[in-house]
């Protein structure tokens, strides 16, 4: 994990209608009640442009960016999903969505998982509280505490909208899909060396009419 100046991420129930478009990255969940597809977010936030953070809410598919933990949405093993979402993605950074009451129940549920190396912090304050990554200082501002690697620290009453507002401290998690380069074909391959070749030639021509 890498630190880049803060980004700005939104996240919602209805993120397709509530979330604005000024955001920097999206949050929206892929499993249970308020689940939408990566269409449908691409429709508004293109990944081209936008950061994804797919929330899974069941525990039910580790391949998502975090795994929510609050009441109602901690079924299964996390330490298993924490575990199967690294070897989905093929690097460790499995991302668990809590607050600062629960995290030492995260900290006790992920088992064998160590914080700050098998898996991060999101965690949510909603009231304008900021927790910034740091050594572990919970109990009075300023708020820091390892591993966290954003903080959702104003709700809906703050926004002013049907979103919760989030600041992201690390510079490779949930980025804008870099798009791939446009595949040139056989035929636009052959006249650009041609083309090449041509130049070469006229090159070649004027230097050899050059005075000695």
């Amino acid at each position: 994990m890498t630190s880049a100046a803060a980004r700005v991420m939104g996240d919602s129930i209805t993120p397709l209608t509530a979330v604005p478009a000024g955001v920097q990255a999206v949050g929206f969940y892929l499993t249970g009640g308020y689940a939408v597809t990566e269409a449908q977010i691409e429709g508004r936030f293109p990944h081209r442009r936008y950061g994804w953070c797919g929330i899974d809410a069941r525990g039910t598919m580790p391949a998502a960016q975090a795994r929510d933990w609050e009441t109602g949405d901690k079924a299964g093993s996390l330490e298993q999903w924490v575990t199967d979402h690294n070897t989905a993605a093929g690097r460790r950074d499995a991302v668990v969505y809590c607050n600062r009451a629960t995290i030492p129940e995260v900290r006790q549920l992920t088992g064998s998982q160590i914080l700050g190396q098998d898996y991060f912090l999101w965690v949510a304050t909603l009231d304008g509280t900021l927790v910034a990554p740091g050594a572990e200082h919970i109990d009075a501002g300023p708020y820091t505490y390892p591993g966290v690697i954003a903080c959702q620290l104003r709700g809906a009453q703050m926004t002013g909208g049907d979103w919760d507002q989030s600041l992201l401290f690390d510079g490779s998690l949930w980025v804008p899909l870099v798009p791939p380069a446009p595949m040139v074909s056989r035929a636009e391959a052959l006249a650009a060396v041609a083309g090449a070749e041509a130049n070469l030639a006229v090159l070649a021509r004027a230097a050899a009419e050059m005075p000695g």
